[in-house]
């Protein structure tokens, strides 16, 4: 929950001063800014005050603590990406938005095992924070424009790289009604 408060907060801060280039920032740049600071606020986090992130992984998970820092060091990264200049942001924010698909499943366990988190303000609300992370996602995409353009292409780029070619599909398919 303090993310979403820092999310939030910055995000509204970000608004009220005005950038470089704007009297008043655009929503979509007072969100990256906020949703950089958000990420590396979240991984400094991680990084001074681990514990309540090991609490987040399973037992069976090896070396829990360095994962933490790891994911932390992550975060900070993110956040330093999504605040430098436009060179690279739309695929930090395609990495972001991977990233926090793949820290979904902590989540998870958390919420389903009934797991509970010592030291970290929120963390009484586990199944709360599972649609949040959605928002974090559709926030990252919101805030950088053309990002959710290039997730599609990327996928699409996938798609083809993986289907079998056109007369192949056809091959296939005569042999299924068979």
């Amino acid at each position: 929950m303090v993310l979403l408060v820092v999310l939030v907060g910055t995000y509204a801060l970000a608004r009220l001063l005005p950038s470089r280039l704007h009297r008043r920032r655009p929503p979509p740049d007072a969100a990256r800014v906020a949703m950089a600071t958000a990420m590396a606020f979240s991984g400094v986090t991680h990084v001074v005050k681990p514990e309540p992130f090991v609490q987040h992984l399973p037992e069976f998970v090896p070396a829990r603590e360095r994962v933490i820092l790891w994911t932390g060091l992550l975060e900070v990264l993110f956040g330093v990406g999504l605040a430098a200049p436009h060179r690279r942001r739309q695929e930090v924010a395609l990495a972001l938005a991977a990233y926090l698909v793949a820290v979904f499943p902590a989540n998870v366990y958390v919420a389903a095992a009934g797991v509970r988190i010592e030291g970290l303000p929120g963390a009484s609300h586990p199944w709360l924070r599972l649609p949040l992370q959605f928002v974090y996602i559709g926030w990252t995409f919101w805030a950088v424009p053309g990002a959710w353009q290039l997730a599609r292409s990327r996928a699409a780029q996938l798609r083809d790289a993986t289907a079998p070619p056109l007369r192949d599909r056809e091959t296939v398919l005569a042999g299924a009604t068979s």
